[in-house]
């Protein structure tokens, strides 16, 4: 389980890595990026809860490098996940 886990939240947050440039590419050429928003956004839905998991799964375990980067993740995409509900709120108060 814990290795299904672990390329679970590996691979997801990559995804959501490689979004990034393709996204600041996209806006810079004045193109529709929202494919890749929401590619970026399920991404980091299926990396903030697999991570966690995989933490709370290891949590016997001794401090290693894996540990490490699944803490990065959980952290980024939970981050990013709360960024992008905190400004869905504030659109939705302004009325945009």
């Amino acid at each position: 389980m814990r290795k299904v886990l672990l390329y679970i939240f590996i691979m997801s947050g990559l995804i959501a890595l490689a979004c990034i440039p393709a996204i600041l590419y996209l806006e810079s050429q004045g193109k529709v990026q929202k494919p890749f928003h929401l590619i970026q956004l399920l991404s980091c839905m299926i990396c903030f809860p697999t991570s966690g998991w995989f933490l709370w799964k290891s949590r016997e375990e001794g401090f290693s490098k894996v540990k490490i980067l699944a803490t990065m993740a959980c952290l980024s995409s939970g981050a990013w996940f709360s960024y992008f509900v905190y400004v869905m709120v504030m659109m939705a108060q302004t009325g945009s």
